[in-house]
């Protein structure tokens, strides 16, 4: 059966946090069917960003060994305390993960202009490599990471950074970016590690598997 229209009997909203990152919305639903049919009602929850949306980049540099890919060695405070759970099968203590250059959109990144002004920054700020935003590669579509449970899309750009001079990076300001570091590796390297389970980050194993497309 098809939709053709979800009813909505009650929803609440919650923010923790003034001015938060996530919005929790909390549904009871009901499905109407193109043959007039109505479903039982159900209860649906799931998680809106600030700015709905986020961005990815790759950077990579070519030389005569070929093609490294820049990934970063992050702390994450949610996989952290994985670590007080019970797990169904065993996994390493996460003190640091390995994840892809990232960042939310922001209410009024609008376009694809703003997006790529969007992805510029967050290379420019969690690597020190800056890039005009006419330079990013997109590698297709968006994706969503989670969509059971998020509104999220991500969006995945790769960016040129052979021979490009590595400043400081600024950070956000926030605690834990400032523990970031980028860390290159061998483009087949890099895929034989999320096979392996090193990286954990989807958009580094589909983001690094479009770009071997391009090149």
């Amino acid at each position: 059966m098809r939709i053709k229209k979800v009813h909505v009997l009650d929803h609440h909203i919650c923010q923790i946090w003034e001015n938060g990152f996530f919005t929790h919305h909390a549904y009871l639903l009901q499905n109407e069917y193109e043959d007039g049919i109505l479903s039982r009602p159900y209860r649906n929850e799931f998680f809106d960003r600030k700015g709905l949306d986020c961005v990815a980049v790759l950077p990579y540099r070519i030389s005569r060994e070929g093609t490294e890919v820049g990934i970063l060695r992050a702390f994450r405070p949610a996989v952290y305390f994985r670590s007080e759970k019970e797990k169904p099968l065993p996994e390493r203590n996460y003190t640091w993960i390995y994840e892809c250059v990232a960042g939310s959109l922001e209410p009024g990144d609008i376009g694809e202009e703003a997006v790529r002004n969007r992805v510029a920054m967050e290379l420019d700020e969690e690597t020190g490599f800056c890039i005009p935003p006419e330079e990013f590669i997109s590698l297709g579509g968006g994706i969503f990471p989670s969509h059971g449970q998020s509104t999220e899309k991500i969006f995945i750009f790769a960016a040129n950074v052979t021979g490009v001079k590595k400043g400081t990076a600024s950070g956000d300001g926030s605690v834990n970016e400032s523990l970031n570091t980028i860390e290159f590796h061998e483009i087949n390297e890099i895929l034989s590690m999320c096979r392996g389970g090193q990286i954990e980050d989807p958009k580094i194993e589909i983001g690094v598997t479009r770009l071997k497309n391009v090149l």
